[in-house]
């Protein structure tokens, strides 16, 4: 669909998400205080309960929107995909309430109504988008069919029919193709084809007879560069006939993320490896940062403020490590760590690889990097926005500079701010082990990203992330 229809149906959908949780909550309140469950205290004024809706609206909306949940919103989601991805933003969002209601001294709310609320909101929102869903096809199946020219080549052709499959509201009918390109693309364009029983037409000598004969609404042009000067032979034509054109640019081959396209003074410009952290997603990751930084630095101060003052009696020199790693878009930033080697030990081996069986640690700091405490004081990294609690561990630019020469793709890991912990972290893949492995848990992270993936991290750092035989 356009651009235009798919904010349309995104902002409906959001709209009716926040009013079916709202509605959720009143219906909570109605279900605890005037059912069967008997009230104790008497009945609490409505308007109280009424009160909260704005911050259940609010942190609903943020949740949603910074973990990519509406970006996901298609018309052939699958219902199963859709409903495990309500829950598991749901149990999200019920905890960022609690978070925030916690300090909500006015009236303490019924935590019945709370749990009430827990089990019945996900049920409003998968009825909700039952009914978006079925309106949408009813709408799709009724609406005049639009017919579409696919002109492209090899498995372009296949790509332009997945985006007319996923993405039209309207009802689409590929009257057929024309195939453009050398003998080997022709080949595999027209099994496509004939697969998806399209028709196939020649390249037509003039277009106002082919589109006399075969008329369609649109056209989609998805071909590779190196066949674009077929645009500047015939694309003018074309335009005289058909007054929707769309083009597919070939840029798979150049990313591995997704491009980004902007309009600047109406000049298409498309960014390539764009970040699938934008716009409120990059606030709400920075918010869970900053305040799990600070809920982290409560419950392991303690313990931190040991660990200083043993490394103050046992050896010589400053308690915390500084050393530059390379972290968000190649900047270098000085990263923290608990001091765990004498001073001035690289002076001699220079950078060197952590690797298993070195001595170059005390012995108090090969405890600490065996049960990974020394990477405690990257929390003040965190606060400070230089890293954030999940994403690809950052290193050290002499590394960066051998890595990236040597491992495809290394550099792509830095399109998100580097973390504590990460997915290749969590899976094994820390110490002396491959890089090409962390390479690719790195790069899903980032192609898979959403705030419940970094809980997921956090939570698995918590059961197996500290102590693992690579640490050291």
């Amino acid at each position: 669909m356009s651009s235009k229809n798919q904010k349309v149906i995104v902002f409906l959908t959001t709209l009716i998400d926040l009013s079916l949780v709202s509605l959720a909550w009143i219906v909570a309140f109605y279900i605890r205080f005037y059912s069967f469950v008997p009230i104790s205290k008497g009945i609490p004024n409505f308007e109280l309960y009424l009160k909260l809706v704005p911050f259940v609206v609010i942190i609903w909306l943020t949740v949603l929107t910074a973990s990519g949940f509406y970006k996901r919103t298609r018309l052939r989601r699958s219902a199963v995909i859709e409903g495990i991805d309500i829950l598991q933003n749901c149990v999200l969002a019920t905890l960022a309430f609690i978070a925030v209601t916690f300090f909500y001294h006015e009236y303490r709310y019924s935590r019945l109504n709370l749990v009430i609320f827990t089990f019945l909101h996900p049920i409003f929102l998968l009825v909700g988008r039952s009914f978006i869903r079925k309106a949408l096809r009813f709408y799709k199946k009724r609406s005049p069919k639009r017919k579409v020219l696919i002109i492209g080549s090899g498995e372009n052709i296949e790509n332009a029919c997945t985006i007319i499959q996923d993405s039209y509201i309207e009802e689409i009918a590929v009257t057929g193709a024309i195939v453009i390109g050398a003998n080997k693309d022709q080949v595999l364009a027209k099994k496509i084809c004939k697969r998806k029983n399209i028709t196939i037409f020649p390249l037509p000598e003039k277009w106002t007879t082919f589109f006399i004969k075969n008329p369609c609404e649109s056209v989609i042009i998805a071909l590779p560069h190196q066949y674009h000067d077929f645009l500047d032979n015939h694309l003018a034509q074309i335009a005289e006939q058909v007054t929707n054109i769309k083009m597919l640019p070939d840029l798979n081959r150049f990313t591995k993320f997704g491009a980004g396209v902007d309009i600047v003074k109406k000049h298409p410009v498309i960014s390539i490896h764009e970040s699938p952290l934008q716009g409120l997603e990059v606030i709400g990751k920075r918010v869970v940062d900053f305040f799990g930084a600070i809920l982290s630095l409560m419950i392991f101060g303690p313990l931190m403020l040991i660990i200083a003052g043993v490394i103050k009696l046992s050896s010589k020199g400053p308690i915390l490590f500084r050393q530059d790693r390379m972290g968000l878009d190649g900047h270098v930033f000085s990263i923290y760590k608990f001091r765990s080697m004498p001073l001035n030990v690289e002076n001699t081996t220079g950078a060197v690889w952590a690797k298993s069986g070195e001595n170059r640690a005390t012995k108090f700091g090969s405890f600490l990097r065996k049960t990974s405490l020394d990477e405690l004081p990257q929390l003040l990294n965190v606060l400070s926005g230089d890293m954030s609690l999940v994403g690809p561990r950052p290193e050290r630019p002499v590394f960066v500079n051998q890595f990236r020469h040597d491992v495809p793709g290394y550099m792509l890991r830095h399109k998100v701010k580097a973390g504590m912990t990460g997915w290749a972290q969590v899976n094994g893949w820390r110490g002396n082990t491959s890089i090409d492995k962390r390479i690719e848990c790195d790069l899903y992270y980032i192609q898979n990203w959403s705030l419940w993936l970094d809980i997921k991290i956090l939570f698995l750092t918590v059961l197996r992330g500290f102590i693992h035989p690579n640490a050291y």
